[in-house]
């Protein structure tokens, strides 16, 4: 989601008392862990998606391995897409395992 629609969301859910945001990956639903995630960082993308702490910190800890050069505005077109590829890729692997246990919890519930 686009930085402004999100942040309107937000604020008007919070007025309302009806924060239905929840981790884009976990599906973490208390609004006190919720944080809002750059996609492919602060520099580089206006799209966020919220982000359960936990998640947020794993995400963040790959992204971080890329060196802050490859993260800048000024980095190369090739830089930018290595950087993107990274954070999806966290980001897909993070989903995966969620997806796999939530198939166990399903088959152990029949």
């Amino acid at each position: 989601m686009d930085k402004v629609p999100y942040n309107k969301t937000v604020r008007r859910q919070r007025r309302n008392g009806t924060v239905t945001l929840a981790c884009s990956i976990c599906g973490e639903d208390d609004p006190t862990v919720i944080e809002k995630h750059h996609l492919f960082g602060r520099n580089n993308s206006d799209e966020l998606i919220p982000l359960c702490k936990n998640c947020h910190v794993k995400i963040t800890d790959e992204q971080n391995k890329i060196s802050p050069n490859a993260r800048s505005k000024n980095a190369t077109p090739q830089e930018k897409l290595g950087y993107h590829l990274v954070t999806s890729g966290s980001l897909l692997e993070l989903i995966g395992k969620a997806q796999k246990n939530l198939g166990h919890e399903v088959i152990r519930h029949e």
